[in-house]
């Protein structure tokens, strides 16, 4: 037989093979594992569209949270689980529980597009500058002024180093111009900083509206262009004087790297109609998130272009990048 009539067989084969996976899919439950602890952001949307998803595949979604070494524990467990759309993981979707971490631990890092396949956005998400109000402060100007009168007192926490979490505090301790110690956690960090016990934080709303709405946070600037309507007394970071710390990541959805594509496409189509359902679009509205329709193609681009967003301020930061 010529090598090129062998050749398309093999990509027919391969073609088929993926159908009929994808046909027979989901065969049993679907685990995502998080690099996250509970109540955190990623955890928090995870569990609202698993729900949903669950019920449109026909096997149940279960969340696993395995924590640690700011994420590439979950995210090595996914790399190198069986490729058949049984295993996921969710990182924000600049990858940074994907690659990051092992770039700060000087090891090889995973690649969210040869180690991973981006599967979709699970949402676009605003993140808020808050404190404790134990800090005893009440605005951007006031806690700027409190960092620089005392360098290096205030901290501020993080699920690990690299973290966006991290990235994105450090971003605006540094705009701001005053020193602040970083403090990572490997559980939730988020009792300390209701506490007081460390002085403020810049993270996805998802995590901390409902605190900021209770009072046990105080909501200081949202990073984004506008103000978010389920906290419309929190200013943008524009009028606070800090226009170029807009920041909308969101988080998305990955599979093993070698998943077919035809299984790739239907957990997507899963993610997209579970955002569509009434429900999840106000739990989201309450949490201070927006839904995002995508296809894998324009995640994978969207994941692309915020990695080397973020590479630039990792240069910034650490002197590196991937």
């Amino acid at each position: 037989m010529p090598r090129s009539t062998l050749t398309l067989a093999f990509v027919a084969l391969a073609l088929t093979s993926g159908a009929a996976l994808a046909q027979n899919y989901p065969t049993k439950p679907i685990r995502v594992v998080l690099g996250f602890p509970p109540g955190s952001t990623p955890d928090i949307v995870t569990r609202i569209l698993a729900e949903k998803m669950a019920t449109e595949l026909g096997q149940p979604v279960v969340i696993e949270n395995r924590t640690g070494a700011g994420g590439t524990i979950a995210s090595e467990a996914v790399a190198r689980a069986t490729a058949d759309g049984h295993t996921l993981t969710v990182s924000g979707c600049s990858a940074d529980g994907i690659v990051y971490a092992f770039v700060m631990t000087n090891r090889p890092p995973l690649d969210p597009f040869k180690d991973f396949k981006p599967v979709g956005r699970m949402v676009r998400d605003h993140w808020i500058i808050s404190v404790s109000p134990a800090l005893g402060v009440n605005s951007v100007p006031e806690l700027v002024k409190l960092g620089r009168s005392k360098p290096g007192v205030l901290t501020y926490p993080s699920p690990g180093e690299g973290s966006s979490q991290h990235l994105q505090s450090e971003r605006f301790r540094r705009r701001a111009g005053f020193e602040a110690l970083h403090v990572p956690y490997k559980d939730n960090f988020m009792p300390d900083l209701i506490a007081g016990r460390t002085s403020f934080s810049v993270q996805s709303s998802a995590a901390i509206a409902p605190l900021i709405r209770s009072d046990k946070l105080r909501g200081l600037a949202v990073l984004s262009t506008e103000r978010m309507a389920a906290l419309p007394d929190v200013p943008t970071s524009t009028e606070v004087g800090m226009s170029d710390l807009v920041y909308n990541a969101g988080i998305c959805l990955y599979a093993p790297g070698g998943t077919p594509f035809d299984i790739v496409t239907r957990l997507n189509g899963a993610l997209n109609n579970a955002e569509q359902s009434d429900t999840v679009k106000k739990r989201f509205a309450e949490l201070g998130v927006d839904t995002v329709q995508s296809t894998p193609e324009s995640t994978a681009t969207f994941v692309r272009e915020l990695m080397e967003l973020v590479d630039g301020l990792r240069i910034t930061v650490f002197g590196k990048a991937r």
